[in-house]
């Protein structure tokens, strides 16, 4: 049963396909759009800054950037970083870029910062950030090279350039902490608590 019943759509300023599928499990009614955020810009004057202050940003500006466009309507914002020894990791430009990034990963500790950002009527209405630790394994090269070429369109939408989908097949990932929704950037479930008992 879907949780929005009346006309009003749930607006997502987000292009992710895996975030867009999630919510549609959800609400009846779902409207993707693109945000008008500038995402460099934001992180490169964030690079001295804290990282959970900068996802936070991040999906706080998504949601305000469509706000206007969108005034009777839940906006949902949310955006994921990569932390890896003390640097951010962004999405790969290229399968070469993301074959240098996945090496680099190799045997090494990982932070994915997961931030959802939600406004209602054009008020704040929900915030929430959550962090995992992922491990990605010692895996040989070749084996990634395997995964590029069979995944080459979805690595690059990825921050880490994998997808979590994709480990119980290539199994190159331990989740060292942290649950699946923030695990691909989409952390809804107290949102979902708060929205249901707002209904009643």
């Amino acid at each position: 049963m879907k949780l929005y019943t009346d006309h009003k759509q749930v607006i997502l300023a987000s292009s992710s396909e895996t975030r867009i599928n999630y919510l549609k499990q959800l609400f009846g009614r779902v409207r993707v759009v693109r945000h008008k955020v500038n995402e460099k810009k934001i992180k490169d004057e964030f690079l001295k800054k804290n990282f959970i202050d900068l996802v936070r940003l991040l999906a706080k500006k998504k949601a305000e950037s469509v706000m206007e466009d969108f005034s009777e309507n839940i906006i949902i914002g949310s955006d994921q970083i990569l932390v890896c020894e003390g640097k951010l990791i962004n999405k790969s430009k290229n399968l070469s870029d993301a074959k240098e990034k996945l090496i680099n990963l190799r045997g090494k500790k990982h932070t994915l910062i997961s931030s959802l950002y939600v406004i209602k009527n054009k008020k704040f209405y929900f915030e929430e950030t959550k962090e995992a630790e992922m491990l990605f394994k010692k895996i040989p090269p070749k084996k990634i090279d395997e995964y590029l070429s069979e995944q080459k369109k979805e690595v690059l939408k990825s921050v880490g350039s994998y997808r979590i989908e994709d480990n119980s097949k290539y199994n190159f990932l331990n989740i060292l902490k942290g649950d699946h929704e923030t695990i691909i950037g989409f952390p809804l479930k107290n949102f979902i608590k708060k929205f249901m008992r707002d209904k009643k």
